[in-house]
C-alpha cells in the first residue's frame, strides 16, 4: 500500500534502492492545453488522505470517491497533515492516463511544525531535505511538490526559507524532468504566518524561487486585481485558492464553485480548486454520481481545451470501479471493487443536459464490455423543438490523419417510450481539418459512396488481427481503415472523435463499450474491400468553437 512519511527521520533516510522495483506507474501523457492561459488545479484533501485509494491491488469498496473530469485541470495534488505526502499510484496512473501532473505535499505544521524546521536548519540538513524530496518524487514516479510551510519561526527566518524552497525546486527540476513546484501562501519572510490571500511583496520573494504560488482561500475582487498586477507576466503562475467548502470565504462553494474559478480567470490568474470531496462528504452518497456531474459542469471558459497528441487512443470508458467485472461483454466477476489504476480514458461529454439539454453521457455500472462497466449515452428529442445534434464529444486531439485503425463496440438499449421498437444505431464521428476546410468521417451502418482523398473501408473477420464483426453479448463492434490519400504536404489531421445517433427525431440510448484509435500494424496492407460505411460531409471554412 502507499503511505506518506510521517517524520524527518523517515524523509532523510529515504531510500530509492530499497523500494520494491516496479513497472505500474504509468507514463505521462503527452496533450496540448489551448489557448495558452490561466491553469486549473485539483487539491484532493478529504478525510486525511490514505482511504481506499492507497491499496495498490484496489479494494473491495466499490463506492470509494472517484473522479473523472481529467480534461478540466492542469495539475492534480494529494493533500493531506503528513510532513511528506507520497501520492498513491492509483491517482498518479489515472491523471497520467489523461496527461495531468501530480504533485504531493510538504507540510510543517504548527509548533511539532517549528520544530522540524528548527531541526533542519540548525543541522545544514537544508539542501539533504531538497535532495531527498525529489529522490521521493522521482522514486515514486510524480511530478513535483506543493510547499506549505504553517509553522511560526524567528524573525530571521526569512533567508532559510527561500533557499531551502530554491534547493527544493532545483533539486526536483533535476530529478524530474518538467516538474513543478509551488508555494503555499502561508508564511512570511519575517517568520510570521499571515495569510495574505494575494501575490504581494511580503510573500513575492516565494514565488519567485519556485514555479508558482497557491494562494490562500479568503480573497476578494480587490485581491485578485492586486495579484495580478504585482505577477505581471507571471500570472498563470498564480493559482488563486478556491475552496469547495467555502470556509471563511466572500464567494460560493459548492455546485458554484465555478463562479469562484471563473472570476480567477477573468483577472488572467490560474485556480486552485480546493477540497472536492465536498460532494462525497457532505451530499448524499447515493446520488454521488448524479453530483459529480453536476458538479463539475463548468462552462466552457472556466477551462482550456485538452488535446491528445499521442496514439493509441483507447478505452473502455471505464471509471475504476464496478459492482461487477466485465471482459468481452460478459461478465466474470460479481462483485465491487475499486481500483482507480484501472480507471480509462474519460470523454469531454459527461453528465447531463448535453445536445442543447436533450443529451446525457453517464457512467453505466450494470453492463458493460470490458472493465467496471461503459458509458451509456441517451438523446430523448420532444416533438415541438427544432431537430438537434445527437452529437456526443469524446476526446478533442491534434493528430495527423495519415492511416488509422478505427475500432468501436457498442450495445443499443431498449427505450421506455420506443413504440417501433427500432434498435438505435450509433455511428463514430471523426472531425477532420484538410488545406481547403473541415470535414465529419461518419463511420456507421450506412452504405454510401467513398470520398475523393480519404479512403475508409469496413475491415472483415480475418481482415486484421483481433478484428470481430456481430453481435457478442448483445455487443457489436465495427472497424474500419481510413487513410489519406493526399501527399504529406497536404495530409489532413484529426480534430475530435465523438458519436452520434443516427436518428434526430426519436428517443434513443446506446451503450458504449470501447474505441480504440490507432495506426495499422501496416499502413500499406490493402483490407478487405467491404461495404464502405462512411459519409463525409463538407463543413463551412472555419469556424472556432
Amino acid at each position: 500500500e502507499c503511505l506518506p512519511l510521517k517524520t524527518l527521520e523517515e524523509l532523510l533516510n529515504f531510500d530509492a534502492k530499497k523500494l520494491a522495483p516496479s513497472s505500474a506507474i504509468e507514463p505521462l501523457r503527452d496533450r496540448v492545453r489551448t489557448p495558452d492561459g490561466p491553469r486549473t488545479l485539483l487539491c484532493h484533501d478529504m478525510m486525511g488522505g490514505y482511504l481506499e485509494d492507497r491499496f495498490l491491488q484496489g479494494s473491495s469498496k466499490s463506492d470509494s470517491y472517484r473522479f473523472h473530469h481529467w480534461h478540466l485541470i492542469d495539475t492534480f495534488v494529494y493533500f493531506s497533515h503528513y510532513l511528506v505526502t507520497i501520492p498513491p499510484v492509483a491517482w498518479i496512473n489515472a491523471a497520467h492516463k489523461h496527461g495531468v501532473k501530480v504533485l504531493g505535499t510538504f507540510i510543517t505544521e504548527w509548533e511539532s511544525g517549528t520544530m522540524i524546521l528548527e531541526e533542519v536548519r540548525n543541522s545544514q540538513a537544508t539542501q539533504k531535505v531538497a535532495t531527498q524530496l525529489a529522490s521521493v518524487a522521482a522514486a515514486h514516479g510524480f511530478d513535483g511538490w506543493l510547499i506549505n510551510i504553517e509553522s511560526a519561526l524567528g524573525e530571521d527566518c526569512g533567508p532559510f526559507l527561500e533557499v531551502l524552497l530554491s534547493a527544493i525546486t532545483a533539486e526536483t527540476h533535476r530529478a524530474v524532468p518538467g516538474s513543478e513546484v509551488l508555494w503555499y501562501d502561508s508564511i512570511l519572510a519575517s517568520g510570521k504566518l499571515d495569510w495574505q490571500n494575494e501575490l504581494n511583496e511580503l510573500n513575492g520573494r516565494f514565488f519567485d524561487r519556485c514555479d508558482g504560488i497557491f494562494l490562500n482561500y479568503g480573497w476578494t475582487e480587490e485581491h485578485l486585481e492586486r495579484s495580478a498586477r504585482f505577477a505581471g507576466d507571471r500570472r498563470w503562475d498564480v493559482y488563486v485558492g478556491v475552496d469547495v467548502w467555502a470556509r471563511k470565504t466572500k464567494y460560493a462553494g459548492g455546485y458554484d464553485t465555478y463562479k469562484a474559478v471563473a472570476a480567477a480567470k477573468k483577472h488572467g490568474l490560474s485556480a486552485a480548486i480546493f477540497a472536492p470531496g465536498w460532494v462525497f462528504e457532505m451530499e448524499d452518497r447515493a446520488l454521488f454520481t448524479e453530483n459529480q456531474y453536476r458538479l463539475w459542469n463548468f462552462p466552457s471558459g472556466c477551462s482550456r481545451r485538452c488535446k491528445f497528441t499521442t496514439l493509441p487512443i483507447s478505452t473502455t470508458f471505464c471509471q475504476g470501479f464496478g459492482k461487477k467485472a466485465f471482459q468481452d461483454g460478459k461478465v466474470v466477476k460479481n462483485e465491487g471493487w475499486f481500483n482507480l489504476s484501472r480507471q480509462e480514458l474519460q470523454p469531454l461529454d459527461q453528465g447531463r443536459g448535453l445536445c442543447d439539454g436533450y443529451g446525457s453521457a453517464t457512467i453505466c455500472v450494470e453492463d458493460g464490455f470490458s472493465g467496471g462497466g461503459c458509458l451509456q449515452l441517451e438523446f430523448k428529442p420532444t416533438g415541438d423543438t427544432p431537430e438537434k445534434e445527437p452529437y456526443f464529444r469524446l476526446f478533442e486531439c491534434e493528430l495527423p490523419l495519415e492511416a488509422l485503425r478505427v475500432s468501436y463496440t457498442f450495445k443499443p438499449a431498449a427505450v421506455a417510450d420506443d413504440a417501433a421498437d427500432e434498435e438505435a444505431d450509433l455511428a463514430l464521428v471523426l472531425k477532420l481539418r484538410e488545406e481547403n476546410g473541415r470535414c465529419d468521417l461518419i463511420l456507421g451502418s450506412s452504405s454510401i459512396d467513398g470520398t475523393d482523398r480519404i479512403s475508409v473501408r469496413r475491415i472483415g473477420e480475418n481482415a486484421l488481427e483481433n478484428s470481430s464483426d456481430g453481435p457478442r453479448s448483445g455487443w457489436c463492434t465495427r472497424t474500419y481503415l481510413v487513410q489519406h490519400m493526399g501527399c504529406v504536404q497536404s495530409s489532413a489531421s484529426v480534430e475530435e472523435i465523438g458519436v452520434q445517433f443516427s436518428n434526430k427525431r426519436r428517443h434513443q440510448r446506446c451503450f458504449l463499450g470501447r474505441l480504440v484509435v490507432e495506426r495499422p500494424k501496416s499502413a500499406r496492407r490493402e483490407p478487405e474491400d467491404l461495404t464502405i460505411a462512411a459519409k463525409r460531409r463538407r463543413l463551412e471554412e472555419p469556424q472556432t468553437s
